[in-house]
């Protein structure tokens, strides 16, 4: 039943909460580099480095902190930032010998390079590509020297190679365990599709079974009805007719959910911009003066952002005449640009009905429909005889 889930080509680690924090904790690393340009500053204005040499430094301090600040949000740009910058780092140090510049906590830059681009991409090429090049590096390290009583000397041999070999050793083991990580949240994501796959033909399922049979059922004893009833101008053949009318619409809606749950067809009509229409005009009909300000054609070819729309449209005019009550005024506009924005607001025809015991859940529904496609929704009921509700939603769902 229906198609096989495929994994998400999305990147949840950086979406929702999760992305947030890593985005903020990649801009307290650019901070700490930031303070390290101070440092740097200093160390400049002080003269106890060679001008050149110091002056360089600073430059390429500043330069260090936006690269640092996007490292896993723009990884290959940042990458490639990091390791310009890292090789003019070591020029410069190998430039101002014998003068000892000290090793930088910029050289910090050389692991994240491997690990942001082993982790964030998919392919091996360009992860791969960089790796070597901060393998060769590992040859010209800083980390090579140190300073003996009266010069600088250069590890070789056994000594060097040791050198070499343990950094080559961190750079490797940052490589895998970085891929580690990413084929561990590629496989939970597709796991979790497959859940949301089985959920969805269950619902499926369910909705079919129950809701759309007792809507059938529905349907043919509003028939029978009209057909044992009085005339046209009987008012319970009125009152059958619209019943009839109302269920098969609601089956035709039933039956269309049902088909999308379970292969993603393509949308039903009475989702689209010719459904909402109708439905407005039924509305109408029921004693609200409405407004409608509506796209000519159609939002979104996701059925299940056209869905929420009729969802959020139905939702707030079944309240403002379940709530305000028939003759009230209502302007509704739906606005499309890269994301689809729904104003409601509607004022009382008259004095506002008494409040009836009600649940709340319709109006949780559809927030819930809206936040699960990275939307929002706004509703204000302050003032009874004026109620606003905004809603703003992508037009790709996620």
């Amino acid at each position: 039943m229906g198609t096989a889930p495929t994994p998400s080509t999305r990147r949840p680690e950086l979406t929702g909460t999760t992305g947030n924090r890593l985005r903020s904790l990649d801009l307290v690393v650019a901070a700490l580099a930031a303070v390290l340009v101070v440092f740097y500053l200093l160390v400049a204005l002080s003269g106890t480095t060679p001008g050149h040499a110091a002056l360089i430094e600073v430059v390429l301090a500043v330069l260090f902190v936006p690269a640092f600040a996007v490292w896993r949000s723009r990884v290959v740009p940042a990458a490639i930032a990091l390791t310009v910058l890292t090789v003019a780092w070591t020029v410069n140090w190998f430039t101002a010998l014998p003068t000892n510049l000290g090793v930088s906590p910029f050289l910090v830059a050389v692991p994240m390079v491997v690990y942001s681009t082993a982790r964030y991409r998919s392919d091996l090429l360009v992860p791969g590509v960089l790796t070597a090049i901060q393998a060769v590096w590992c040859f010209f390290s800083p980390l090579l020297w140190w300073w003996t009583p009266d010069h600088f000397e250069r590890a070789t041999g056994v000594q060097a190679a040791s050198w070499v070999a343990l950094q080559w050793l961190v750079l490797g083991m940052v490589f895998f365990s970085a891929r580690s990580a990413r084929s561990a949240e590629r496989h939970l994501v597709a796991e979790q599709e497959a859940v949301r796959e089985r959920e969805r033909a269950g619902v499926a399922r369910e909705i079919h079974d129950v809701l759309a049979h007792s809507l059938t059922l529905i349907n043919m004893q509003a028939g029978a009805g009209l057909m044992l009833g009085g005339g046209a101008t009987d008012r319970r053949a009125e009152i059958l007719s619209t019943i009839q009318k109302v269920s098969s619409e609601a089956l035709e809606e039933v039956r269309g959910i049902v088909v999308t749950l379970r292969d993603d067809s393509p949308p039903t009509s009475v989702t689209g911009m010719a459904g909402i229409r109708d439905m407005v005009g039924e509305f109408r009909s029921a004693g609200l003066t409405i407004e409608a300000s509506l796209p000519e054609g159609e939002v979104s070819d996701s059925q299940v952002v056209r869905l929420t729309l009729r969802r959020v449209v139905q939702e707030a005019l079944t309240n403002v005449l379940r709530h305000q009550g028939p003759g009230s005024t209502v302007m509704l506009s739906v606005e499309v640009t890269d994301e689809v924005r729904v104003v409601v607001d509607s004022r009382a025809g008259g004095p506002v009905p008494r409040r009836t015991p009600h649940s709340g859940a319709g109006l949780t529904g559809v927030r819930e429909r809206v936040e699960h496609l990275g939307g929002t929704l706004d509703v204000d009921v302050s003032d009874p005889a004026h109620a606003n509700l905004v809603a703003g939603f992508p037009v790709v769902a996620p």
